[in-house]
């Protein structure tokens, strides 16, 4: 009996050792890039009983015995174990994993994507909405970059998301391109409607912005990614602000959105290469290799050879292929073919 009492006392002060607590841990539906001892991906995660919004940090170490998948919000219970002689780089911190308390699919994962809108302050947008026609304004989503971008039906907008809960989201400041369309009035009242956004709510395939009093301000509907419709072939119209006259000889890319890749013509000489950067809204090519033959009018072929390299990014409107430099300002414009 005497052995037995002091076996319990001796687990009691196990248990309470100060080296050792078990905190409540929430993580997040998926993971961001950060850098530790180099480049890594991070769970992200929140302490304490209640989850808050927008309070997520980076996590470096590991749970050992917690097995993660993305798409879902885990509450956990963790056990902290301290650890002594650790090297420089290491944590001093052991994290095991105790239970898990909850394990929830992440809805807000739908809200990441391509979407078109569909009203303005309760007005249908009266555009066409045939596959690359219409400049309708734009959304996309990317919930694990926490970021936004996309069309007003002018101006190409960048920006961030920075708050967002289950059905409340806030955006940070929006960049925007600059040039003036002959109507602002979508563009316009689009943005205004952007700015007031606070709370959203998702249907099946709408998404609904709301204000703070639940007024509703912008409708959408999902929509085909940009970087899908760019999969195609393209013919030059307006190269450098000159009208491409010769249309049997005019420019000509064929994109790959997929592989990454594009083809075509100068104009005189064969092209090739890879797409080094491409989103919904940017697009940058890497060095194009081509044919060396002269032609009699080299105009056009030279003008293009040197917009390749200054493109960043691009719109797609009316069937039609918008390529803009880093400043918003128009090199080409090129039409769809088939």
């Amino acid at each position: 009996m005497k052995n037995t009492v002091v076996f319990g006392i001796i687990l009691m002060l196990f248990a309470c050792s100060p080296k050792e607590k078990a905190e409540i841990y929430w993580v997040n539906s998926y993971k961001v890039d950060c850098v530790g001892v180099g480049p890594m991906k991070c769970m992200l995660i929140q302490k304490g009983e209640a989850l808050e919004d927008g309070a997520w940090q980076n996590f470096y170490s590991k749970i050992e015995g917690f097995e993660y998948e993305p798409g879902f919000i885990y509450k956990l219970k963790v056990k902290e174990e301290q650890l002594e002689n650790v090297p420089a780089d290491a944590s001093s911190i052991k994290y095991i994993l105790v239970e898990v308390l909850e394990k929830r699919e992440d809805a807000r994962l739908s809200l990441n994507g391509s979407w078109e809108a569909l009203k303005i302050n309760g007005s249908v947008i009266k555009l066409p909405r045939t596959r690359g026609a219409g400049v309708l304004p734009q959304l996309f989503i990317d919930i694990t970059k926490m970021q936004i971008s996309g069309i007003d039906n002018c101006n190409n907008f960048t920006g961030s998301i920075s708050k967002l809960g289950e059905s409340t989201i806030e955006l940070g400041p929006l960049a925007a391109t600059q040039k003036m369309c002959p109507d602002m009035a979508i563009a316009t009242a689009f943005n205004k409607a952007l700015q007031a956004v606070k709370q959203y709510k998702l249907s099946e395939n709408t998404l609904t912005f709301m204000d703070e009093n639940d007024a509703e301000l912008l409708e959408f509907t999902k929509g085909t990614e940009a970087k899908i419709l760019l999969n195609d072939i393209w013919v030059a119209e307006v190269v450098d602000g000159v009208a491409v006259s010769d249309q049997d000889n005019a420019p000509r890319l064929e994109i790959n959105s997929t592989e990454l890749t594009v083809a075509g013509t100068d104009g005189c000489n064969n092209i090739t290469g890879e797409i080094t950067t491409l989103t919904n809204t940017e697009l940058v090519f890497g060095t194009l290799a081509g044919t060396k033959k002269m032609c009699m009018d080299m105009n056009i072929p030279d003008k293009f050879n040197k917009l390749i390299p200054k493109v960043r990014a691009y719109k797609i409107a009316n069937l039609k292929l918008t390529l803009l430099d880093e400043k918003g300002e128009v090199l080409a414009i090129l039409k769809k073919t088939d």
